[in-house]
């Protein structure tokens, strides 16, 4: 079930987007819904039975379970992965949208997008056949158009947990478990945005930007107990099988514990049964227990370093080449990460990623390690002083700041200098980013694939919209044919409802990208997951929107 879809406006350099998804919406759902996706394997082989309890870790107290509403925070997914309707689930492996409530995720080639020809284009949706409310009431097409327009509501009024594409909402229909959704001048965005399915019966009478929701029927496989959101028992009528046709879940009972920064050491306490652990300390804890696993998958959060072609005020007296592909595709060709990760000991994923497609081959992949080739272009340039290069990034944290001594090793050998200046992420992110006032800048860019991702990811670089990626590329005098024409794919991207025509662009748009080098993807973020392995099976780590309580339906307890 995938989480809130919190709408992001570059969360401090961190993320531009969280939306989630991907340019491939073709996937249909059956009624049945095996333990675990075929790209996928759990931890352990599952029990037969059925019932146990399961302790899960959250980061804080949980006092409302409304996406929607302003007491709602984003780590409190984990529980509403539980009771949600949801439109989509994330698959945690190809990160591609797959059904939930519905049969099928609507395509223009299926008939589900259809463009009306006066501007607006109408998407459908139909309601699996045997989904219903935990009260009994069965889930229908009004309960999606109703959530539209609640959406859209909300959306007009600025509310920042959904999309401001909803706002484009002009009409909406129903008619048993089928839905229409007009929009005027939409993107695939919209796609994205309907990820949930509200109890129209229950909450038309609310204010959605403040009910926390706790009485509202569940439309996931656990329902709230006694109004006590971190106590949940077995939802009764919960629609989905397991491939033996037994009802889902297989667990009596979940409860939500509060852990703070504190995972790894409540898990090592035995307090919860699975929780996500964030520092090395707290991964090699867990691993030295018996009976215990850490899940470590990659996440939509892409390390990269950025040329600052434009600097303002350089780090250094020395005078940057950044501006001159040459020097900059020497750097790229300077950089091998899995050596850089091993020497820093960070375990991210060393697969080179794309910027705009964050899976599948990567147009970047073009800059293999190759010093020697760095070397030959470092002397092309025939500076007649040594470059220099200044790696500005944050202070806070392990991670950066080993990421940036390790990196010394790949630029010495090739013939440029390099120093480092860390800096508090209040000045990183506050200052010297936005004032320009740095060589070459590390952070981390988020995308997940998916439409809303992918369109806030282009509109960042696109020379049309202003600097918006901190590295000046396509703002300065020598604007050239490559940035023209990326701004033409963004516009193509936002523009069309056809999937073929918006992934073409945004193949084109990062190949771009790749080509004129105004950043180095270095490699995904980790993230870790901490699992009583012999007390609990059927656990995907799922690093996406979705979260990993996903698939919480298929959690077995050992000994049932």
């Amino acid at each position: 079930m995938p989480t809130i879809r919190m709408f992001c406006v570059a969360v401090a350099l961190v993320a531009t987007a969280c939306t989630p998804g991907t340019a491939d919406t073709t996937t249909t759902a059956a009624n049945s819904l095996p333990s675990t996706p075929s790209s996928t394997t759990s931890t352990t082989s599952p029990p037969d039975g059925f019932g146990g309890e399961i302790r899960i870790g959250v980061e804080g107290a949980l006092t409302s379970l409304n996406p929607f509403s302003e007491d709602f925070y984003v780590g409190a997914s984990v529980a509403g992965n539980a009771v949600w309707a949801t439109v989509y689930d994330i698959d945690p492996d190809t990160w591609e949208k797959i059904p939930d409530n519905v049969t099928s995720l609507p395509t223009q080639s299926g008939g589900g997008i259809v463009d009306n020809g006066d501007g607006t284009v109408t998407i459908q949706y139909q309601i699996a056949p045997r989904a219903t409310w935990s009260d009994g009431v069965p889930m229908t097409g009004a309960d999606l158009a109703f959530t539209a327009e609640a959406m859209r509501d909300l959306a007009l009024n600025g509310n920042p947990r959904v999309d401001p594409i909803m706002a484009r909402v002009v009409d909406t229909d129903s008619v048993e478990q089928v839905a229409w959704v007009t929009f005027e001048n939409p993107t695939l965005a919209v796609e994205d945005a309907m990820w949930i399915i509200l109890p129209a019966h229950a909450v038309a009478d609310s204010n959605l930007a403040t009910v926390d929701g706790l009485s509202w029927p569940s439309g996931g496989p656990f329902m709230i107990k006694n109004g006590d959101p971190t106590s949940m028992t077995r939802n009764p009528n919960y629609w989905k099988t397991d491939d033996a046709g037994r009802q889902l879940p297989y667990a009596a009972s979940l409860s939500f514990v509060s852990v703070g920064s504190e995972g790894g050491v409540r898990f090592e306490e035995g307090a919860v049964d699975v929780v996500e652990v964030f520092s090395d300390d707290a991964v090699q804890g867990v691993e030295a227990l018996e009976g215990a696993q850490v899940e470590s998958v990659s996440t939509p959060l892409v390390e990269q370093i950025t040329f600052n072609l434009t600097p303002t005020e350089s780090p250094s007296d020395t005078v940057s080449l950044n501006s001159t592909r040459t020097f900059r595709e020497a750097i790229a060709h300077a950089i091998d990460r899995s050596s850089l990760l091993e020497s820093a000991a960070i375990p991210w994923d060393p697969a080179t990623p794309g910027i705009l497609i964050p899976k599948g081959l990567s147009a970047w992949d073009q800059y293999q390690y190759d010093p020697a080739e760095s070397r030959t272009l470092i002397t092309s340039l025939e500076s007649p002083t040594e470059p220099q290069s200044v790696l500005s990034t944050t202070i806070n944290g392990h991670a950066r700041p080993a990421i940036a001594n390790a990196l010394e090793g790949a630029f010495a050998p090739i013939g440029v200098g390099y120093s480092m200046d860390l800096l508090d992420s209040v000045q990183f992110y506050g200052d010297t980013l936005p004032n320009g006032t740095f060589d070459l800048g590390m952070w981390a860019w988020e995308n997940d694939g998916g439409f809303a991702a992918t369109l806030a990811m282009l509109a960042r670089f696109d020379p049309a919209q202003g600097d918006r990626s901190f590295s000046g590329w396509g703002t300065q005098d020598d604007l050239n044919d490559a940035m023209t024409r990326f701004s033409e794919l963004v516009v193509v991207a936002n523009a069309t409802m056809d999937v073929q025509e918006f992934t073409a662009a945004v193949n084109e748009a990062e190949s771009i990208l790749a080509a004129d080098l105004p950043l180095i993807p270095l490699f995904n973020r980790m993230s870790h997951l901490a699992v009583r392995t012999d007390h609990l099976a059927g656990v995907v780590h799922n690093a996406t929107s979705s979260g990993f309580t996903w698939n919480v339906e298929s959690w077995q307890v050992a000994g049932q």
